[in-house]
């Protein structure tokens, strides 16, 4: 049992601080709320059994912290696992099963062992008298904060069930998209790297053949059939420059990116690449539209939904108009005011969700865009496809042509001379 010192709101709004002894920190959360405490910070101070001590979570020893490591190492939940949990924990609910037993039965039946135990740790906050979105809240891993709010909206409304059914919906169209955007951008990855094999190959194998026989023989050698000799003389005597250079360039942006000021300006400039930015921008526009209308449907307010979308949309430029829609409504805008003042919703989009507004019907008319801009990055994917082929066609076969000319120029050279 551990001790938590809380700091809370009563319903009179004043401060309230004290301490509360819980088994896990998501059930002295619970606690406080049946107090009618709104709880603003809870840090666990100390336990009764040392051997049995807990992370700063409230769920977890740190043995099974480690033990749960290696489980989860063994074999990661997937998207297609979190799917057939939700959809078979709101089947057992609209049942009437308990939702301490569905989590129970549905704790020992996961083929991935961590998310079983997972499980069973959310089944044992709940027991002890947390909420099941607090619970699952002690898990950010496997439960976004999209799944928690939808939750949370659920448990208020008495309408878990339908809610955890809409959250299938959205996690499947998620899944969906996001692998149309990974078969997008790793079609013309694998090209490059098939392409950047095949000119190491020819560079660093058949090029030098080339040059020894044309050095043998005295001649003075052209001056395109020079460059690509000097090319391979350096790739085979100093390839560990060469992939240093590789993998430090990939350190090197991998860091960048890692810091605030290198992301924002990656996700601006993968915005405007031409044909992958105006495919992110559909997918961008289409998941906004889907978490909006999943969440408005669901009884969740719009600043908090925009909110979760703006955290949600990976990518910092997105996120940071997202936030300024907010600010705007929360100002007393309409959401289709600030919505239409930058370049990333088209007029159409922002016509509809005025008319959403005016007809009170704005999580419908969302889920109509959202269907929309499904078909459009269908189609936005395999035009991509379909143009990005070709080129990496020509560019591998004129990198190839290339090396192949200079090296026959003076085979050429030596004809004419015979000739």
């Amino acid at each position: 049992m551990a001790e938590f010192k809380y700091k809370a709101k009563d319903p009179a709004g004043r401060i309230k601080t004290g301490s509360i002894s819980a088994p896990t920190k998501a059930a002295a959360k619970g606690q406080l709320q049946r107090m009618r405490l709104r709880p603003l910070t809870l840090q666990a101070t100390k336990l009764d059994d040392p051997k049995d001590k807990k992370s700063a979570g409230g769920l977890f020893s740190r043995d099974e912290q480690g033990r749960l490591k290696l489980a989860i190492g063994e074999a990661k939940p997937t998207t297609k696992d979190l799917i057939v949990f939700t959809k078979q924990f709101a089947t057992m609910m609209a049942s009437g099963v308990p939702l301490i037993q569905a989590l129970g039965i549905l704790a020992g039946q996961q083929r991935v062992r961590g998310f079983g135990r997972d499980l069973e740790k959310v089944r044992y906050a709940v027991e002890n008298g947390a909420t099941l979105s607090d619970a699952l809240e002690a898990f950010p891993k496997l439960f976004d904060t999209l799944y928690i709010a939808l939750v949370r909206a659920g448990e208020s409304s008495g309408n878990l069930d339908q809610i955890m059914m809409k959250l299938v919906t959205y996690i499947e169209k998620a899944a969906k998209i996001k692998s149309q955007v990974k078969s997008a951008m790793m079609y013309p990855m694998i090209v490059v790297v098939v392409a950047a094999v095949v000119v190491g190959g020819l560079l660093t194998f058949v090029v030098p053949t080339f040059a020894k026989q044309y050095t043998d023989q005295g001649k003075p050698l052209p001056e395109l059939t020079q460059i690509v000799v000097d090319l391979s003389n350096f790739l085979v005597e100093s390839w560990y420059l060469v992939l240093g250079g590789i993998v430090g360039g990939v350190v090197g942006l991998k860091a960048w990116i890692g810091t605030e000021a290198g992301r924002k300006k990656f996700d601006q400039l993968i915005l405007k690449a031409p044909g992958l930015g105006q495919l992110l921008i559909k997918v961008a526009v289409g998941r906004f539209c889907s978490t909006m209308s999943t969440m408005l449907m669901s009884g969740v307010n719009m600043l908090e939904a925009l909110n979760i979308c703006a955290a949600a949309s990976g990518n910092k430029t997105i996120e940071a108009f997202v936030l300024r829609v907010r600010e705007r409504i929360e100002q007393g805008s309409k959401f289709s005011e600030p919505l239409g003042e930058g370049a990333l919703f088209p007029p159409m989009v922002v016509s509809m969700v005025a008319v959403g507004e005016t007809t009170g019907a704005l999580d419908e008319m969302l889920v109509k865009v959202s269907e929309f801009y499904e078909d459009e990055v269908d189609l936005a994917v395999k035009t991509l496809l379909s143009m990005i082929e070709p080129v990496m066609i020509v560019v591998i076969g004129g990198i190839v042509g290339f090396i192949v000319i200079a090296m026959y120029l003076p085979v050429f050279d030596m004809g004419n001379l015979t000739g």
